[in-house]
């Protein structure tokens, strides 16, 4: 079993949104915040369709065998960077495809463009246009390519392809994501980094719900303070998610006689009181405990409607002011030409949602509302829908659905909120009216209370009045506190009581007290029953949302992530990594687990051989020596896709000393000839050892070049390699042609046309005996990227002969007569060459090339 068999395996008993999202992830795409937050809402109603399973081809960079997939062509291309539009870049069906382009000719731009459709470790958030343009035009592209026999296409702007995520990509960041050079080196597959990715939207989502959970506990209703032990304290403090409404209504029911019960029990509480020895002793308790009452719900108002509660009320409701100024002034901005005003208030609003209900409900139950189809008819005028006003459908849903609308709207359910709690305040309720009574009765201070009560009374309505927002209004100050008034006199009842001798009696009137008691809860609990019904349902959502979120637990994703990392790292991939390296030049370095790793993962790095002392890989390689390790890193993992589909490589070989220049090109080379690589360069030596070893090799290579046009456009294509790019049988070979042209239009040159094209001719005939030189015995003999002599290649100079020393020396000689560098001397008569002289000099330079070039091996 592979490691992507054995990953999408695991994935088939992972939660049907795990699977969803694990199934966009391996089409290059992510998750939004739109995304997140539909997810949790399916998951809450538990609505989530039934996901597929996850193939192992499916994942970006499977070792599952397959059809290969190569890219045929790129075209219609308008709107990406500054790339000259209607150009056509194709690539040869199999080999090496070489693209050749100078800094700033648009060779990148093309790149980009190829990175965006298949699998690269590292991707630009955006695939910009041209950035210097005052025009914003929109962005197209095809990517024609194969699968197997089958050819098919890509736009931009759809949806990834699973079968393009087969290609793999390379550039100078793909290496950094493989080889990490800021504190470590570390190499993972590709198809872990899936893992990472569902590992981050499990935290997406189950922050989504965390927040809902937190929102939850905001709405929760207002519920009775009920004493310690009765029926209706138990009840009220047992109540869960699954208190079914049968129990909520055994609990609040009343018995018929229910009053006449409790003032039975208060008269008899009351004679109990009167006719008792101890009465003092009893009296005292009621008073403690109607001082108790008085004190709790001086707290309530205190905390409803204190200084800090009336700061946090203004700045409420100046917030609300503005959010609903904000709308206003949207929908004034929005909707200043349609032909009725007054679009987003609070009518407007009534009857678009009851548009929208009948819309959804009965007239076009199977469309989303507002239905703007040619063919739909407006359900408030059942009139047809012209263009006009179906445009105008869309921006009216556009605003409703605006965010400061609903946050208007959430700032105004809270004032609401204080309002309906502010209107309960504005009347005492019954057991504390009873208490304040009992006080007064009992000769207690009950007056100052009242009076307070009454302060309170006037504030709560005043602050009614003023979120109601009538003329002048204005919040009144609650003056004072009785709240330690009242604890005081309860703790010294208390202590008075207390200091009595109990008795028998004592024991009956706490009975009937307890009687009392459960009625009065009973009471108040069937006045509450509707805040108790809302909070059971609240509680149910809350249950909902606590669920739903272990499903987005992270900690079999970690495992399973170290599993697969511990299994599949391994030996195999070891194995690779290391022949990898050794091609490159890279000594002493091997591929190690370190034990530790991100989200507890475990992380391979490179590490070195023998190192007696703790360094990491970065410290002692060099840039071009950390280029070269993530060059080995990605093939190691193109290695392992069995589907031998297409490599595509930007610039590889940055930072890179010629040797080993070279033997990237020869790795390249070799993998070509088993699937198609494409290699983007502004390297002309590289160019040249690709081709070298290309034909070495017996590799099928095909050429292009991408240029400026008029020096300021860049993205023109051309199916060949520019001059400076050439080897030199390219170069002949076109040197052949020129001449061939020439020939056949001599009789129509002028003088002066004829020896500007000869002179053009011989400088690069010219050029080319240089560059014949340099390569087969001056770059033979010296390595041109550290100087150095290589020794074993002096058997060159004693092949080398006087004679071939002094056909070069005359040849030079009359190709730099030729070629337009000096000015010739007024008495010389300079006469061009005629073309005949010219091809025999470049029959020559054929001949004496084919000899030279064989000294070195």
């Amino acid at each position: 079993m592979t490691l992507n068999e054995d990953l999408a395996s695991w994935l088939a008993a992972r939660p049907d949104w795990q699977k969803d999202a694990v199934a966009r992830f391996c089409r290059n795409e992510t998750l939004s915040a739109d995304d997140v937050s539909g997810i949790a809402d399916q998951l809450m109603a538990g609505t989530y369709p039934v996901a597929m399973n996850i193939e192992a081809a499916d994942i970006p960079g499977s070792t599952a065998a397959g059809d290969p997939v190569r890219l045929i062509q790129v075209s219609g291309v308008q709107g990406v960077n500054a790339l000259t539009a209607g150009q056509t870049l194709s690539f040869g069906a199999a080999g090496l495809t070489i693209a050749f382009g100078n800094n700033a000719s648009g060779k990148s731009g093309y790149a980009r463009l190829i990175r965006e459709a298949v699998t690269a470790r590292v991707k630009d958030a955006q695939l910009l246009g041209d950035v210097f343009s005052d025009m914003d035009t929109a962005q197209a592209a095809k990517l024609d390519y194969q699968v197997g026999a089958n050819a098919d296409t890509w736009n931009l702007g759809e949806t990834q392809s699973i079968e393009l995520s087969r290609i793999r990509f390379y550039d100078e960041d793909c290496g950094d994501a493989y080889v990490t050079t800021a504190s470590e080196a570390n190499y993972r597959p590709s198809a872990l980094t899936i893992l990472d990715q569902l590992s981050e939207a499990c935290e997406a989502v189950a922050g989504e719900l965390t927040q809902r959970l937190t929102t939850n506990q905001t709405e929760r209703p207002q519920l009775p303070v009920l004493h310690p032990e009765t029926r209706a304290s138990t009840f009220l403090s047992s109540i869960s998610a699954t208190t079914s409404n049968e129990a909520i209504a055994e609990a609040t029911n009343l018995a018929d006689d229910h009053d006449r019960q409790l003032a039975q029990l208060l008269t008899e509480e009351a004679r109990l009181k009167g006719s008792d020895p101890n009465k003092e002793k009893d009296r005292l308790t009621m008073l403690g405990r109607d001082w108790s009452t008085v004190g709790t719900h001086a707290r309530t108002v205190e905390a409803a409607l204190g200084d800090d509660k009336q700061r946090e009320l203004r700045d409420l409701q100046q917030r609300v002011v503005q959010l609903q100024e904000a709308a206003r002034i949207a929908s004034a901005r929005t909707f200043d030409s349609e032909p009725l005003p007054s679009v987003g208030s609070d009518t407007w609003r009534a009857l678009w949602e009851a548009a929208r209900k009948f819309s959804l409900t009965d007239a076009y139950h199977d469309h989303d509302f507002p239905v703007t189809d040619s063919d739909a008819v407006c359900v408030l005028c059942q009139q047809p829908l012209d263009e006009q006003a179906a445009d105008r459908l869309g921006r009216f849903e556009a605003f409703v659905t605006d965010t400061t609308s609903r946050d208007a709207e959430t700032a105004s359910g809270a004032l609401a909120a204080f309002r309906d709690h502010f209107a309960d305040l504005q009347t005492l309720p019954v057991a504390v009216s009873a208490a304040i009574n009992r006080l007064q009765d009992a000769g207690e201070d009950a007056q100052s209370v009242l009076d307070w009560f009454e302060t309170g009374t006037r504030a709560a309505t005043a602050a009614v009045v003023w979120l109601d927002g009538e003329e002048d209004a204005e919040l009144l100050p609650l003056a004072g506190s009785i709240v330690d008034q009242a604890e005081t006199r309860v703790q010294a009842l208390t202590i008075k009581a207390r200091d009595i001798d109990a008795s028998t009696f004592a024991r009956t009137l706490s009975t009937t007290s307890k009687q009392v008691v459960e009625l009065q809860d009973a009471k108040t609990l069937n006045e509450t029953r509707a805040a108790v019904e809302t909070e059971v349902t609240r509680l149910s959502r809350r249950k909902t949302i606590e669920d739903v979120r272990r499903l987005t637990a992270t900690n079999a994703i970690t495992t399973k992530r170290g599993e697969l990392t511990e299994t599949y790292v391994t030996a195999e991939v070891r194995d690779h990594f290391t022949r990898e390296t050794e091609r490159l030049e890279l000594r002493r370095v091997t591929l190690n687990r370190t034990g530790r790793g991100r989200n507890s993962a475990l992380e391979h790095q490179p590490s070195l051989l023998g190192s007696r002392r703790n360094a990491g890989v970065d410290q002692v390689l060099s840039e071009g020596e950390q280029t070269a390790l993530g060059l080995a890193g990605f093939l190691t993992e193109v290695e392992l896709d069995k589907s031998r589909s297409s490599v595509v490589f930007d610039d590889p070989v940055s930072s890179l000393d010629a040797e080993r220049r070279s033997k990237v090109a020869h790795r390249l080379v070799e993998l070509a000839r088993e699937r198609q690589v494409i290699v983007f360069t502004h390297e002309i030596t590289f160019v040249h050892a690709l081709i070298k070893a290309s034909k070495g090799k017996a590799v099928a290579t095909t050429t292009r070049s991408i240029q400026r046009m008029g020096g300021t456009e860049p993205g023109l294509i051309v199916d060949q390699l520019p001059w400076a790019a050439k080897d030199i049988p390219e170069r002949i070979n076109k040197l052949e042609a020129d001449l061939a042209r020439l020939r056949k239009e001599r009789e129509s040159l002028t003088d002066d046309d004829y020896t500007d094209r000869t002179a053009q001719i011989a400088g690069r005939l010219s050029e080319t005996l240089e560059r014949a030189m340099n390569l087969h015995i001056v770059n033979e003999l010296v390595d041109r990227g550290t100087n150095e002599v290589q020794t074993k290649m002096l058997k060159i100079l004693p092949k080398f002969t006087q004679a071939d020393h002094d056909e070069f020396q005359v040849a030079y000689s009359k190709t730099s007569s030729w070629a337009a560098r000096h000015d010739n001397a007024p008495e010389e008569n300079y006469v061009a060459p005629a073309v005949d002289e010219l091809c025999d000099e470049v029959s020559w330079l054929k001949g004496w090339h084919a000899r030279i070039k064989q000294y070195a091996r």
